[in-house]
């Protein structure tokens, strides 16, 4: 877990990344609208979609994985910090969360081992995540387990064609399936009811991609991205786009 956990923190805290997602500390690619003006925008978006499975919005919700904690922020349009707990693998993203979302409760929690009690929360949301759990089966019955009856699980996801532009340590092979009718089939076993799948690649992953290379380029041309880093960058983005992703999925599912 630690070993995974400083990895990822590498990744997420990456300089040139950063400056590009702004100031809200959103790690995620976003739901892109023709309107939408930068990616900080796109993954307040993304939010919203996700948050239109939830129709009343009460009671306690818990954000799995909860990076740096501007999705738990974002909760708080909605939620009070009492009713919201935001858990990750990762000390110092707690630690960030925790300045970007006072007043809510974060702990230090693998999604695959959930420590809450049965019957607990009323939603629960995740974000571009459930790929990395080891694995996604696991996570789904203990997300079950922890849902009161009649609690609502939410979140983005991926189903990937390649790992060679995300890195295999990213995504365990349990976790590949072969197509969204199998995807779907790992929440009826782990007990879920009325599983509803929206396919939104071209929205999400696709328009960040392009979004993110246009952004390189402005800053190549704007002589303040030196060459090779601005090839490096390219590369790996145009294989993201191209190579990688099968079906970036909304998913909504129901502990009836």
């Amino acid at each position: 877990m630690n070993d995974f956990a400083s990895k990822y923190d590498s990744i997420i805290q990456d300089p040139l990344l950063r400056n590009y997602y702004g100031e809200k500390d959103f790690y995620n690619v976003g739901y892109w609208l023709l309107d939408t003006l930068n990616q900080q925008e796109a993954c307040e978006n993304l939010m919203e979609k996700l948050l239109e499975f939830i129709p009343e919005k009460k009671g306690t919700i818990l954000d799995v994985a909860c990076g740096l904690g501007a999705t738990t922020s974002h909760l708080l349009k909605y939620y009070s910090p009492v009713d919201i707990v935001g858990i990750n693998i990762s000390t110092k993203q707690l630690e960030r969360s925790r300045v970007n979302a006072p007043g809510c409760n974060f702990i230090l929690m693998d999604a695959a081992q959930l420590e809450f009690e049965d019957d607990l929360f009323d939603n629960i949301i995740s974000v571009e995540a459930a790929f990395h759990f080891d694995t996604r089966e696991r996570f789904l019955q203990e997300a079950w387990r922890v849902l009161k009856p009649g609690g609502n699980l939410v979140l983005s996801d991926i189903i990937f064609e390649s790992t060679q532009w995300v890195g295999d340590w990213l995504v365990p092979q349990k976790n590949n399936v072969k197509d969204t009718e199998e995807y779907k089939d790992v929440y009826v076993k782990s007990g879920f009811q009325q599983v509803e799948l929206v396919d939104k690649t071209n929205q999400t992953w696709g328009e960040y991609c392009r979004h993110v290379m246009l952004w390189l380029r402005e800053k190549f041309l704007a002589g303040k991205l030196d060459e090779p880093t601005f090839h490096e960058y390219m590369t790996v983005f145009d294989g993201l786009l191209n190579s990688s992703v099968r079906h970036y999925l909304l998913v909504s599912a129901k502990k009836v």
